[in-house]
C-alpha cells in the first residue's frame, strides 16, 4: 500500500477514536443550562440560576437553583425542586440529587400518577424505593372531602405502599382509623367499598346506615355493616371482599351479614308466626377458577325469619325474595363435564328441594359411526325436602341415566332432518306408595326438522346505518313420543317438580329437570323464527330484529288439558345500540283475549340520559307499567324518577324522585323521596340521603 494511503487511514483512524472519546466523555457529563453561571471555589460546586436546568441521560432535573459537584456527581437544588425520569415526576421544595447512585434526600416531596398522590415533610431513597416522614397519600384530588391515608413513615415503592408506621385513614381534613401494620398496592382499591345512608321509614324510624371494607392482607378487605333505627334497634355485623388472580385461575367473594334486638312492630312471617326479637341474616357468594377446566361457585344465605331482608333492605329483597343456598365444582374436559352439586336449607319458612349432594356426568353430542351422535348424562343424588305445611317430609336416594342417539340427515344446506331416540333409567332407593324401592325405565323417539330460507334486499339508510337487509326464515319442527312417562307417579317421592312457568318448557325427558313428575309425553311443537339483518362495518352481520312463534300439539294430554297449547310468541328490535324493544307474547287459541304480555323499552345515551319502560300483564291476576328514568343536568347533578302502576286496581304502588350528585371524583350522593301503596308490609313514605365511594 502506498505511504499517502496509509498516512490517511491512520489519521481518519485517529478522528474517530478522537470523537467516540469525546462523546463517551460527554455521556458522561450532565448538561446544564440557565440564565446565570457562577462558581463556588469553597464547596467546589457550578451555580447556576434562572430557569436552571440539568439533564442527565433521561433525567431532567428543573430548580430555581442547581449546584453541581462535578467530583462527587452530587447535584443540590432548591426552589421548585422538579426531577423527571422516564414517566416517574417529582416536585419538592429543595433537596439534593446523586447521579452515580440516583440517591434522593429533599424536603416536601409530591410524587405520583392518577389517580394517586403521596407526599412527604422529608423524603430519602432512590427514584426505585422512596421513604417518607409525615407522609400523606390521596386519591384523585386535593380537597377536604378526599379520602386520604397518613403515616409517620411510609415507604412507597414502584406504586405499592411496602410498609407503613403509624397509619391512620380518613379524609384529608382529618384521619381517625388506624392501623398498626399496613401494606397496598396503589393501582388497587383501597377501601373498595364505603356507602352512607341516612333518611326515614314509616316501619324503620329515623335511621342511619354505615357499609365499609378495609385491607387485611392483599386482596383480601374486612368491614363491617351498621344501621341505627329508631323505632327498631342497632343492627350490626361483619361484612368482606376477596378477589385474587394470577395465570392459574381467579377467585372472587363477598360476605355479609346482620345482626339486630328488634324492640318493634315486626308482625308475622310468610307462616303466620311471630316475627322473633333476635333477628339475623347471614350472605356469602363465592366464584373460583381453576385453570382453564375446574369452576367453583356458591352461595349460602341464612335469614332467621321470611322478612328480615323485606324489612330492613327492600330493594334488595325485591330482587332476592327466597333465599338459595348451595355449591358446585365443575370439571370441563373437551366434550365432557363432570359436576358435584350441593343444596341446603338453613332455613325453615318455604320449601327447599335439597340435593346432599348430588354428582353428575355429561357427555355432550360425540359423533359414532354413520354420522351417528350419542348423548350421556348420568347422575347419582340424595334428595330430600322438609316437611312443609300440608306436604310431607320426602327423603330418597336417586340414581339416573339417560342415554340419546341422533342421525343428522342434510340433503341440502337449506333443509335437515335429525331422527333421534332415547332412554331413561331412574331408581329410588326409599319409593313411596307400599314400595321400598322403585326403578322407573323410559323410552322417546322423535325428530327435529329444520328448514332454512333468506332473501336479500338492496336498502340501505344512512340514520340507522342499514346496508342491505337479509330476511332469515327458520321453520322448525319438533316430535317427542314418550307413552309411559307418566309410568310410577304413585311410587315416586316428587321431589324435583315442575316448578310454575308461563314459558314454553323443553320438550324432551333427556333435557327436562322435573324427573319425579313427568307426563305421558306424544308431542308435536312447531316454531317459526324470523331474523332481519345487515352488514356491520366492523365484522359480520348485526340482526335490527326478530320475530319468534312457537306452540305445542298434544296428541296424548292428562285431563283437563286442550290438545294446542299456548301459542307463544317473542319480538325484539335492536335498530341501534341505544334502542332495544322486546316483546313476549302468549295466547290462548280456546280463549278471546290475551293471557300475557311482557314489553321492555330501553333508550340509552350513555352520557346524558336514559329511559326503562316496561308492562306486565297476566291475566285475571296482574297489569302493571313501570317507568324509570335517568337525566344528566350538569356534570355534577342527575334527576331520576321511578313509578310503578297498578293498572288492575288504579294505583301508583311505587313513586320516586332523587337527585343525584357528585362531589368531585370521589363521592357519589342521592336524595331520594319516595311513596308506597297497596297491601305491603314496608312503609308507606321514605327520605333517603346516600353517599357512596365511587373510588378509593
Amino acid at each position: 500500500m502506498p505511504p499517502a494511503r496509509v498516512n490517511r487511514l491512520l489519521t481518519t483512524l485517529g478522528a474517530a477514536c478522537l470523537v467516540a472519546a469525546l462523546v463517551h466523555a460527554e455521556e458522561q457529563q450532565p448538561v446544564i443550562t440557565g440564565k446565570l453561571f457562577n462558581y463556588d471555589a469553597a464547596t467546589s460546586q457550578t451555580v447556576v440560576t434562572g430557569d436552571a436546568r440539568l439533564v442527565y441521560g433521561d433525567t431532567v432535573l428543573t430548580a430555581d437553583e442547581i449546584r453541581y459537584h462535578t467530583a462527587t456527581h452530587i447535584v443540590a437544588a432548591k426552589g421548585t425542586f422538579v426531577l423527571t425520569s422516564g414517566q416517574r415526576r417529582l416536585v419538592a421544595d429543595e433537596g439534593t440529587y446523586d447521579l452515580a447512585t440516583k440517591g434522593l434526600q429533599v424536603l416536601n416531596l409530591r410524587v405520583g400518577e392518577f389517580p394517586i398522590y403521596v407526599s412527604g415533610d422529608t423524603v430519602e431513597g432512590t427514584l426505585d424505593e422512596l421513604v417518607f416522614t409525615d407522609a400523606t397519600v390521596f386519591f384523585r384530588e386535593n380537597a377536604g372531602y378526599t379520602p386520604s391515608i397518613h403515616a409517620r413513615r411510609l415507604t412507597y415503592a414502584r406504586g405499592r405502599i411496602v410498609r407503613a408506621e403509624g397509619l391512620r385513614v380518613g379524609l384529608l381534613g382529618g384521619h381517625f382509623i388506624s392501623f398498626p401494620h399496613f401494606e397496598q398496592a396503589l393501582d388497587a382499591d383501597f377501601v373498595s367499598y364505603i356507602s352512607a345512608r341516612v333518611g326515614y321509614l314509616g316501619n324503620l324510624g329515623v335511621l342511619a346506615e354505615l357499609g365499609f371494607h378495609l385491607p387485611v392482607a392483599e386482596g383480601v378487605k374486612l368491614g363491617a355493616n351498621i344501621g341505627l333505627y329508631s323505632a327498631r334497634g342497632i343492627m350490626a355485623g361483619p361484612a368482606g371482599r376477596y378477589h385474587r388472580a394470577n395465570d392459574g385461575g381467579s377467585v372472587d367473594g363477598f360476605f355479609r351479614s346482620g345482626y339486630i334486638n328488634d324492640y318493634g312492630d315486626r308482625r308475622t312471617g310468610v307462616l303466620g308466626a311471630p316475627v322473633p326479637r333476635d333477628r339475623a341474616y347471614f350472605a356469602w357468594e363465592h366464584r373460583q377458577q381453576v385453570g382453564e377446566h375446574f369452576t367453583l361457585n356458591g352461595q349460602f344465605n341464612y335469614w332467621s325469619d321470611s322478612e328480615i331482608l323485606r324489612d330492613f333492605d327492600h330493594k334488595r329483597f325485591d330482587r332476592f325474595q327466597q333465599p338459595d343456598s348451595f355449591l358446585e365444582a365443575v370439571y370441563t374436559g373437551g366434550n365432557y363435564s363432570l359436576s358435584a352439586f350441593a343444596r341446603v336449607h338453613p332455613n325453615s319458612y318455604h320449601r327447599v328441594q335439597e340435593r346432599l349432594p348430588e354428582v353428575r356426568f355429561d357427555l355432550l353430542p360425540t359423533a359414532l359411526t354413520l354420522g351417528i351422535y350419542q348423548r350421556l348424562s348420568a347422575s347419582a343424588a340424595v334428595l330430600q325436602t322438609d316437611a312443609f305445611e300440608n306436604d310431607p317430609e320426602l327423603r330418597t336416594n336417586r340414581l339416573d341415566a339417560y342415554f340419546g342417539l341422533e342421525r343428522p340427515i342434510a340433503p341440502t344446506p337449506w333443509f335437515s332432518f335429525t331422527p333421534v331416540a332415547g332412554g331413561h333409567v331412574t331408581h329410588y332407593t326409599d319409593a313411596i306408595g307400599g314400595r321400598d324401592t322403585y326403578t322407573r325405565t323410559l323410552g322417546e323417539v322423535g325428530f327435529d326438522a329444520r328448514l332454512l330460507t333468506s332473501g336479500t334486499f338492496d336498502f340501505k339508510n344512512k340514520i340507522w346505518k342499514i346496508d342491505g337487509l337479509r330476511h332469515l326464515v327458520e321453520p322448525r319442527l319438533s316430535y317427542r313420543y314418550a307413552p309411559k312417562a307418566d309410568d310410577g307417579r304413585a311410587f315416586i317421592p316428587a321431589i324435583d317438580r315442575r316448578a310454575f312457568s308461563t314459558y314454553l318448557q323443553p320438550l324432551s325427558i333427556g333435557d327436562s329437570r322435573n324427573l319425579d313428575d313427568f307426563d305421558s309425553l306424544n308431542t308435536l311443537r312447531l316454531q317459526l323464527g324470523n331474523t332481519l339483518q345487515t352488514r356491520d362495518h366492523t365484522y359480520g352481520s348485526r340482526n335490527l330484529a326478530t320475530l319468534n312463534f312457537a306452540a305445542d300439539y298434544r296428541f296424548d294430554r292428562p285431563t283437563g288439558q286442550r290438545a294446542l297449547s299456548d301459542i307463544y310468541s317473542e319480538f325484539t328490535l335492536t335498530p341501534a345500540p341505544w334502542l332495544r324493544l322486546g316483546v313476549f307474547h302468549r295466547v290462548n287459541p280456546h280463549t278471546p283475549g290475551a293471557q300475557e304480555i311482557n314489553t321492555a323499552l330501553e333508550l340509552v345515551d350513555q352520557e346524558w340520559w336514559s329511559l326503562r319502560l316496561t308492562t306486565h300483564y297476566l291475566r285475571n291476576n296482574h297489569k302493571e307499567y313501570y317507568l324509570e328514568c335517568r337525566q344528566r343536568l350538569t356534570e355534577v347533578w342527575d334527576v331520576i324518577g321511578l313509578w310503578r302502576y297498578d293498572a288492575r286496581n288504579r294505583r301508583f304502588n311505587e313513586q320516586s324522585y332523587g337527585l343525584w350528585q357528585r362531589l368531585g371524583q370521589t363521592w357519589a350522593v342521592k336524595y331520594e323521596v319516595s311513596w308506597f301503596n297497596g297491601p305491603r308490609r314496608e312503609s308507606s313514605f321514605a327520605l333517603n340521603i346516600e353517599v357512596e365511594l365511587l373510588k378509593f
